[in-house]
């Protein structure tokens, strides 16, 4: 087992091929806020409840590399949304594959929000670097979000969904629509795995891992909680929850 085979047994594991990436790549976007201004600790907090893969940006990833372990999937950012800056509506290229190379990295992820200025050029460069990662056996992650309007849109999100398939991403990370029913059909329409992002944090924690449940019914091959984990009082707990309830 070599090349992108290999790389994607290191994302999805156990006996039903899950993930649980533990997305820690908001701070270009956020700044340096609580649950994220400690690499090294909050890395150290997540492995330490069971995710088995993160995913963050080249800066990130070398700050955090104490507490990173040698099964852990990596997943690297190579775009990022500049917070700070009025164009930061989208996101904006900071690496290529070669920074994945040289960082060991078993995918790299870029993001497309649909809708805001410059969607058309970021797919454009999605689909540019999916064609350059395929000599390297590079998985591409493809987080394929839909338009504000309708961002839990069954429709819209099965839309988003489908074009990073269509162009050839290799797992799509992107938004649950709140029905087991209508998902499952997103993820028969959309061939390849699908990743369920957590979007932000909710009250009681108990929604958290029903959003999670759900979305495992329904077919999704992992989840991306964030927000509801880095910001939660306890990040290494809520991660437990959450694995238990995909793996136990």
């Amino acid at each position: 087992m070599l090349g992108k085979e290999r790389r994607l047994r290191r994302l999805f594991v156990g006996e039903k091929s899950r993930c649980l990436l533990s997305p820690l790549d908001h701070g270009g976007w956020l700044g340096p806020v609580k649950g994220l201004d400690r690499p090294v600790e909050i890395v150290r907090q997540v492995l330490a409840g069971g995710a088995n893969a993160v995913l963050a940006s080249p800066g990130f990833l070398r700050a955090a590399a104490p507490a990173l372990r040698p099964d852990t999937g990596l997943v690297l950012r190579v775009s990022l949304t500049a917070g700070l800056s009025a164009q930061g509506t989208q996101e904006t290229p900071i690496a290529q594959v070669e920074t994945a190379l040289r960082l060991d990295a078993d995918a790299v992820a870029v993001s497309v929000f649909f809708g805001r200025a410059g969607d058309v050029e970021i797919y454009r460069w999605l689909a540019s670097l999916i064609r350059a990662c395929e000599p390297y056996e590079m998985p591409v992650v493809a987080e394929m979000m839909p338009p504000e309007d309708r961002f839990f849109d069954a429709a819209a999100i099965a839309h988003a969904a489908r074009i990073g398939m269509e162009i050839g991403a290799d797992v799509i990370k992107t938004n649950y629509c709140g029905d087991v029913a209508r998902f499952a059909e997103i993820v028969q329409a959309v061939p390849v795995p699908i990743i369920v992002a957590g979007g932000p944090k909710t009250t009681p924690d108990t929604s958290t891992l029903q959003l999670v449940a759900d979305a495992l019914q329904a077919g999704a091959a992992g989840v991306a909680i964030g927000r509801r984990v880095w910001q939660a009082d306890d990040p290494q707990a809520m991660t437990r929850s959450i694995y238990e309830v995909m793996f136990a």
